[in-house]
């Protein structure tokens, strides 16, 4: 009983922290990550080399509340961004030369679950 009482308290603190400073709980980009109530931001960088033409990003999720952005940056420069709500399932290419590029996930209030993944290739014309 005292056990369940505890796992009770523990529970009901996780919930309190989580609605007041927000939680993220999981490990982009091979598991999905759950949100609740977080604002964020994840910063990847990249290294493209002369074989590639493309970054791809693929992002499938659910968020109830909030908001997902994913942008691509070179040098500080915005090259291509995506702002997904709710329901979510797509693929997005990013036209990429070599070089140093920063890929950025940026979350606003997020309540839901978001899994991401990425890599530079080179596609057929």
């Amino acid at each position: 009983m005292r056990s369940l009482l505890l796992l009770a308290l523990a529970a009901l603190g996780l919930y309190w922290y989580a609605e007041r400073y927000g939680l993220a709980v999981g490990y982009p980009p091979f598991l999905p990550v759950f949100y609740w109530k977080y604002t964020g931001e994840a910063r990847y960088p990249l290294r493209v080399t002369g074989l590639y033409d493309a970054v791809k990003v693929r992002v499938e999720g659910s968020l109830q509340e909030g908001s997902l952005e994913v942008a691509l940056l070179q040098e500080g420069r915005l090259l291509g961004e995506r702002r997904y709500r709710g329901s979510f399932q797509e693929e997005v290419r990013f036209p990429v030369s070599a070089g140093e590029y920063l890929l950025r996930f940026r979350l606003q209030d997020a309540k839901g679950q978001v899994r991401y993944d990425w890599v530079a290739t080179k596609f057929a014309p």
